[in-house]
This record gives structure tokens, sequence and C-alpha cells, in this order.
């Protein structure tokens, strides 16, 4: 246990000087979050009331990075998003996805999302603990099916740094 606990103490440690981590964050219009996770790392922004805008780089086990731009609209009087982005620039493909963020207790949020394209369906099921106004610690399971490669299933830590 006492490993385990280290464990998760190093990952933070480096995740918090690099910025930190979860893919469904509960932004304020113009703020910023930085996010990494086991092989992602990520910066979002929010421009409007219910936009945001992001980058996330992902690094898979077949040994290509991927590189996405999304946006993510909050639908009004909900907590749904709508998602749209663009997976590769140049060879890869559009998707378009939901997802649902509800308060699990004081301080933690839990999350679900699906995206999808022609190409691969990416399912993930969260939770996000909130440890300061601007860091959060993320745990997730992430299922990834693309057409071309093998299935990938993995549980995640990461943080995120918000400013």
């Amino acid at each position: 246990m006492k490993k385990v606990l280290l464990g998760v103490g190093l990952l933070l440690s480096v995740s918090v000087g690099t910025g930190a981590a979860a893919p469904i964050n509960d932004l304020d219009r113009g703020q910023t979050a930085v996010g990494v996770l086991t092989d992602t790392i990520y910066l979002e922004h929010k421009i409007g009331e219910n936009l945001t805008v992001g980058y996330q780089n992902v690094d898979r086990k077949h040994g290509s990075d991927m590189d996405d731009f999304y946006a993510q609209y909050k639908l009004p009087f909900s907590s749904v998003r709508a998602i749209l982005g663009h997976r590769d620039l140049g060879s890869g493909s559009t998707y378009i996805g939901l997802s649902v963020s509800e308060g699990l207790a004081p301080r933690v949020d839990g999350y679900a999302s699906v995206i999808g394209s022609d190409d691969f369906i990416e399912y993930q099921v969260g939770a996000t603990l909130e440890l300061t106004r601007a860091v959060d610690l993320n745990l997730n399971y992430r299922n990834f099916r693309p057409d071309h490669y093998r299935n990938e299933s993995r549980l995640e830590v990461g943080a995120s740094y918000k400013f």
C-alpha cells in the first residue's frame, strides 16, 4: 500500500510540475486548464459561457501519437456537453460525441463521455477530486476501439492545474 501511495505521490508531483490533468473539466469563462494523464497531455480554454476549446496529445502503444483539436459545447440548463473534434490533422478524422458530468460528493465530480468517427470509438468514465481551487486529481477508465489497431483499455491517473 505504501508503494502505491508513493507512486501516486510521484505521479502527482510530476504532473503538477508540467501542468496536470482531466478530460472533462468544469472551467469558468476565461479559465485555462493544463493536464496530464497516464499517456495524455492537454490544454483547454473556456472562451464563452458554454464553449471550451482544447488540444490533446495521446501517446498510443502502437507507436504513433494522436493530436486532437476539439470543442465542447455545454448544452443550456444541463450537465451534457456536445463534443466536436478532429484527430490527426491532414490524415485523421473528424469525430463527434457527448459527455455528462455530475457532482457525486462535496469536491468530487463524476463524468462519462463517448466520442466516435468512422475510424474509432472511445469511451471514458471517471471522477475528479478537487484538491485545491486550482488543482484536481483525476482517475478514469478509458476504452479506445480503433478500426486499424488493437483495442486499448486502461485505468488512468492524472491531475490538472487551472488558471
